[in-house]
């Protein structure tokens, strides 16, 4: 048994490399996250060196979302043009610029610039690293890979978080400015993906590359599958690669992707976790400090996520998104309940397990809603729709994330909390059924396999609606 992993492990232990080394800048991302909560705090604070008003604050939040918009348009460009290796060294720049800033800022157009740039480096990054991964990674541990690099980012937040009551801005900035450094000199000297010379016609190179990443494989009988890969869709202009969206199975794919990336978003992951301390607050609980139960609601994440990355390629994307839609449901039932009873004028102290449970609950999000989306991006698209694909995914995220970052105060003001999180039940009952009616089990499927299901699940359902027609 051992030596039967440890050979397996040899094949594809460079995929693994390139999984580490893209998970550092995933975690740098998530770094500019956790930036956040502590040092917003701290600068409008009037002990403050760098002194901000709330206003300006309330800028400095928001440029990151609003910077991740362009992020998506540059990093699908780059992708398209010069391949997914530069699109995500191309991602580590603007989050060097941003820790830059940081060290040096003495005003808020310091962090206006700083956090701007953060934006893009994270919208360049999802949209070209499930792309990347997909072409590089072998279909049995394909999930694992992207889950896995998914999962850097909530690590980040978490050590940024605790980064920022430790140390000074500067010191904050110069320590993630050293890991994005490494990243940058660590993935240089990675090769790109053998797609990327396929479509070059550098077969030389392609199969190099493939006996790099594809340790004792037929690097002939590999090489011959990718290019009947490519050369399948090799549309050869924009409006060519516009007709091929409209094919049905791309047409489902582009689908799937973007309800994925809206439920992901609507789901509370841009409101309820950055709201949290301050929802636990709201909900009455005083037995635990709402900051420990932040911690412990944060570290039950980190520790799912990372679960998820064993489970993705042995249950299968369709039971991890079953799981956490319905773990995420009974969070948001649950917090609809303990301020419905709130409201009732109840004990809160005979309440206080509820609020504590439902962010526990709500945290098995990490296991699915957060690494499925960006899994099945890396699998349903064709080679020549790959990078538009990235880029819609990217920026309905950032769309999404902002929309509902900006609109949950309002929202909790002009329906209050209860009904707030009840709606947010409802649309996560929305994306079960979905899962269950629209996204397709890739697992253990190579790219070529996906494609063939894609097409004659459109075929059989095109014969359905004929023959429907033909009842009629």
């Amino acid at each position: 048994m051992r030596l039967k992993i440890t050979e397996a492990f040899l094949r594809v232990w460079p995929q693994w490399v390139v999984c580490l080394t893209l998970t550092l800048l995933s975690f740098n991302n998530g770094l500019a996250i956790g930036w956040t909560s502590p040092y917003i705090a701290q600068l409008t604070s009037r002990e403050s060196v760098v002194r901000i008003t709330d206003e300006e604050a309330s800028w400095i939040v928001s440029l990151l979302p609003f910077g991740r918009l362009f992020g998506a348009v540059i990093g699908s460009l780059i992708m398209e043009y010069y391949g997914g290796k530069k699109a995500l060294l191309a991602a580590g720049l603007p989050i060097a610029l941003s820790w830059i800033c940081i060290i040096f800022a003495n005003s808020a157009w310091w962090l206006y610039v700083s956090r701007t740039s953060a934006g893009i480096s994270l919208g360049m990054f999802y949209s070209c690293f499930p792309l990347y991964m997909g072409e590089i990674a072998n279909a049995s541990i394909r999930g694992a890979l992207v889950s896995t690099i998914v999962n850097g980012m909530p690590l980040g937040t978490l050590i940024g978080n605790a980064m920022g009551s430790l140390m000074s801005m500067m010191s904050f900035g110069l320590v993630s400015l050293v890991a994005i450094v490494c990243f940058l000199v660590m993935f240089l000297f990675l090769p790109q993906s053998p797609h990327y010379y396929v479509r070059c016609n550098d077969e030389k190179t392609a199969k190099k590359t493939i006996q790099w990443y594809h340790r004792k494989s037929n690097v002939n009988a590999e090489l011959q599958v990718i290019e009947d890969f490519v050369r399948a869709t090799a549309a050869t202009s924009f409006r060519e690669k516009l007709r091929q969206i409209t094919v049905k199975k791309n047409r489902r794919g582009f689908v799937i992707i973007i309800f994925l990336f809206i439920f992901m978003q609507l789901s509370g992951l841009n409101t309820v976790v950055y709201y949290m301390e301050t929802i636990v607050r709201s909900a009455q609980v005083t037995s635990v400090e709402p900051a420990t139960v932040v911690i412990l609601s944060t570290g039950i994440g980190i520790v799912v996520g990372w679960i998820s990355v064993y489970l993705i390629d042995r249950c299968g994307r369709r039971a991890l998104m079953t799981v956490s839609c319905g773990c995420v449901i009974m969070a948001m039932i649950l917090l609809g309940v303990q301020f419905m009873l709130l409201e009732q004028n109840f004990d809160p102290k005979r309440l206080e397990w509820l609020p504590i449970l439902a962010m526990i609950l709500f945290m098995m999000m990490s296991i699915g809603l957060v690494p499925v989306p960006s899994t099945i991006l890396s699998e349903l698209f064709p080679d020549d729709l790959k990078s538009i694909a990235g880029f819609t995914a990217s920026i309905t995220s950032a769309l999404f994330a902002f929309i509902c970052s900006k609109t949950y105060q309002p929202l909790i003001e002009l329906m209050t909390e209860k009904c707030v999180f009840w709606m947010y039940a409802i649309i996560m009952t929305m994306c079960l059924v979905f899962t269950y009616v629209a996204v397709p089990e890739t697992k253990g499927k190579t790219l070529q396999e996906i494609q063939e299901m894609l097409s004659e699940t459109s075929k059989k359902r095109g014969k359905s609606l004929e023959t429907k027609g033909t009842v009629k």
